[in-house]
């Protein structure tokens, strides 16, 4: 009985002190996650907000919504440049048609980066990752072909 005891003693034992590591893990990653989408929020406010708005549903007709949208959800790297280089004319998302101007975001690949992580976060369900490494290399393929 002692025996049995004791290995249900030093289960239960086990059992905590891996929920408390992992628990910790857990904290960590959320702590982290929380700080980068906080840069990015920071970033939305700044450089998209005016337009699309804080909760991501854009002006009818003028600028499309970030919310639940299609055109964010399709091509990831057309994101990057539509950031990189803006959009202008006329684009349809969701089913209706915007007629509006973007001018190309002017900050830092880490920002940019930053910035798209929580706008797909936020307002698309995290359905894309970003990278400073993406970002870098489709801004240096849009230098090396506008200089040609």
């Amino acid at each position: 009985m002692k025996k049995a005891a004791s290995i249900l003693l030093l289960f239960l034992t086990f059992a905590s002190l891996t929920y408390l590591v992992s628990r910790g893990i857990h904290y960590y990653t959320e702590q982290s996650n929380l700080e980068k989408h906080a840069t990015g929020k920071r970033s939305y406010e700044k450089h998209c907000a005016t337009c699309h708005q804080s909760n991501g549903e854009g002006v009818p007709g003028l600028y499309p919504p970030l919310q639940s949208s299609d055109f964010l959800q399709e091509d990831k790297h057309r994101i990057i440049n539509v950031m990189l280089q803006g959009i202008s004319g006329e684009l349809i998302v969701n089913g209706k048609t915007y007629n509006g101007i973007m001018h190309p975001v002017y900050a830092s690949d880490s920002e940019i980066a930053d910035l798209l992580n929580y706008v797909s976060m936020r307002f698309i369900n995290g359905k894309h990752t970003f990278t400073v490494e993406e970002i870098s290399l489709l801004r240096e393929l849009h230098s090396s072909h506008s200089s040609n």
